[in-house]
């Protein structure tokens, strides 16, 4: 999310998590010095949340603390202690892989008790989602006993195939590219459409 307008439209839909990104090489970079509005109308019943990339600790901090944000999602190569630090100052850490890393165990193992949550999206050779899904059917039922987001090129027209996945660590999805306008720029229309019919309503 980029513009105060377009935030204030989307708070109105009760996403339970909103997005701000926090990394200069992304096309929804909020900016070095973004507009304090785009994060202050956001109601304290949605829950803000700063992407970082291989950003410095320090940073991230500065940074979550000026904009009252509580939630992290970091999509570099973040180690889990720098996980467990953020977690240590109150923080909520949702820790980004590659889809094709979901049943490695090494790995929930290394960050299992540093971060809240996994999210699982599409491999990628930089950092930034592709738009693209991949093979949700690579994602074992069984995952993983830290819940996790599915992420990855998620559609308007999803809504019955995700509720139809047998994956009860699955904690929530992930929206981005396919319900906007323009980069950073959400539809009303289509993200109001899919919470209803992603939560039954």
């Amino acid at each position: 999310m980029t513009d105060p307008l377009n935030v204030e439209a989307i708070c109105a839909c009760k996403p339970d998590l909103l997005g701000f990104i926090f990394y200069s090489r992304s096309v929804r970079y909020v900016g070095r010095h973004p507009d304090p509005a785009v994060f202050s109308i956001v109601p304290d019943a949605i829950e803000k949340v700063g992407v970082f990339v291989n950003e410095k600790y320090e940073k991230m901090l500065e940074l979550t603390e000026k904009y009252k944000i509580n939630t992290l999602q970091l999509h570099g190569v973040e180690a889990p202690g720098t996980c467990h630090a953020l977690r240590s100052r109150g923080k909520t850490v949702i820790k980004v892989f590659p889809g094709n890393e979901s049943a490695n165990g090494q790995l929930q193992k290394d960050y299992a008790g540093s971060v809240d949550y996994f999210l699982f999206d599409t491999p990628v050779r930089s950092y930034g989602g592709s738009g693209r899904k991949f093979n949700w059917s690579e994602l074992p039922g069984s995952l993983t006993s830290v819940p996790f987001f599915l992420s990855g090129g998620i559609s308007p027209e999803d809504p019955d195939r995700i509720l139809s996945l047998d994956l009860p660590s699955m904690a929530g999805v992930d929206i981005n590219s396919r319900f906007e306008t323009e980069p950073g720029i959400k539809s009303f229309d289509m993200v109001s459409e899919f919470l209803k019919k992603i939560r039954n309503e």
